[in-house]
């Protein structure tokens, strides 16, 4: 019994701050798909639009965190990185219609968020030639008592992965 408690000790200790609101943010990179090959499909891409998907309201009240200051704080970053931020209508007519994507899910008293940012476009499959949409490159995190400003400065950080990402294969 006690060489269980023992064993069991490291892994509540990981717990503690997850639990505690008196604790600072806890962050957690849980995803990411940025290697050779996730690159090579944001070569040539000149131009995204930013797709701010609806933040949970009941969190997104609780910290005074919108979903247009998100899309505001994504789309001055890429435009300050060189890259062309147009409309869903004028990406579609480029060609695979390439879209930046970030989603923010908060729990109903924001104790703790989810951040994914990722590059979703067209790719046709070679069995039917058919035209599908696709994440070709993405990263994620997780955050234990977020703040407004912190959930802000984590998708800015996750967007500075992806401008990363597109510039090594896109150099100025």
């Amino acid at each position: 019994m006690k060489a269980r408690l023992v064993r069991m000790f490291p892994i509540v200790l990981l717990f503690i701050p997850f639990l505690s609101p008196m604790v600072q943010a806890q962050v957690v990179q849980v995803g990411i798909t940025d290697n050779e090959y996730s690159r090579a499909t944001l070569k040539g891409i000149t131009a995204v639009c930013v797709v701010v998907l609806d933040i949970p309201m009941d969190g997104a009240k609780v910290l005074g965190l919108s979903k247009d200051t998100i899309q505001t704080d994504v789309e001055l970053k890429l435009r300050l990185a060189g890259m062309h931020v147009v409309t869903v209508e004028e990406v579609m007519k480029s060609p695979g219609g390439p879209f930046v994507s970030v989603q923010v899910n908060l729990t109903p008293n924001a104790q703790a968020a989810s951040i994914e940012v990722e590059l979703d476009q067209g790719a046709s499959l070679k069995r039917t030639a058919e035209l599908a949409y696709v994440r070709t490159w993405g990263t994620s995190v997780l955050l234990a008592n977020p703040s407004a400003q912190i959930i802000r400065d984590k998708v800015n950080d996750r967007v500075d992965q992806f401008l990363n990402a597109w510039l090594s294969v896109n150099p100025k």
